[in-house]
């Protein structure tokens, strides 16, 4: 069991570029993430259903990252520590105004 999560919800900018952002998000933002936190076990990215917004909306995703390390703290301080330096690649497909990205950081109780 993860001592730890990492949540962090996102979308895309446009539904034109959907597909361009879970590229960028699979092939380089989570091996980024990854890097700046090494004790992250697990990943998963599920995206979330709104059946009332149809097809059209634009979707919602949550990634999940499972920590092996109780100090989420400490977890938290090197993201921002990477994101600060440069070293987790942002993208121009990321939604940051109407649906900015939301990260958490949850302690196993």
């Amino acid at each position: 069991m993860a001592k730890a999560i990492l949540l962090a919800s996102s979308s895309p900018s446009s539904v034109e570029v959907d597909a361009e952002f879970g590229r960028w998000y699979d092939e380089i933002h989570i091996p980024d993430v990854r890097a700046a936190i090494p004790a992250i076990t697990t990943v998963g990215r599920y995206r979330v259903l709104d059946p009332a917004a149809g097809d059209q909306a634009l979707p919602r995703y949550v990634a999940i990252y499972e920590i092996d390390d109780a100090d989420a703290a400490a977890a938290a301080a090197a993201l921002q520590g990477a994101v600060s330096e440069g070293r987790v690649s942002m993208t121009d497909t990321m939604n940051v105004t109407d649906h900015p990205p939301v990260v958490e950081f949850l302690t196993a109780i």
